[in-house]
């Protein structure tokens, strides 16, 4: 049993060094909230001038964006998750680097949602899957082009 600890210690020792600190700071500059220069400016407007403001009721049956579309949260879980892949379309993606994604933007961090996850997306014919059971990785699957 040991021969096998040690086999899976230098599995994800490797994994772990093929992701960079780029990528890392990256991933993490992508995900923090960035202040817009004037947000707090528009802010107080409406306290500066309530004369000039409107309420809900001004405009019944208005929602901001059209009608609400409520999606599973799996599904959002999933867009984000191809949409930040797409973002970084030559890199290995794993189960333990979709935790650390997911640990920087307050996500779950369970390797088997993490897991699912991956192996959706490649159901879905978004993904490419690599290697045997405990060395899995995924990389996005592109279009002869070149376009993901």
């Amino acid at each position: 049993m040991s021969a096998l600890t040690e086999k899976v210690a230098a599995l994800v020792a490797r994994q772990r060094a093929q992701q960079t600190d780029a990528d890392r700071q990256a991933l993490q500059t992508a995900y923090r909230h960035q202040p817009e220069p004037l947000e707090a400016e528009f802010s107080q407007l409406a306290c500066d001038h309530p004369d000039r403001c409107s309420c809900p009721g001004d405009y019944p049956g208005w929602m901001p964006g059209g009608p609400r579309v409520t999606a599973s949260s799996r599904e959002v879980r999933l867009a984000q998750l191809l949409d930040t892949i797409r973002t970084h379309p030559g890199r290995r993606w794993t189960a333990s680097g979709v935790q650390d994604w997911r640990r920087l933007i307050g996500g779950p961090t369970q390797r088997s949602t993490a897991r699912r996850d991956l192996a959706e997306l490649a159901r879905r014919g978004h993904l490419i899957q690599h290697g045997p059971d405990d060395g899995r990785f995924y990389t996005l699957k592109t279009r002869k082009d070149g376009r993901s």
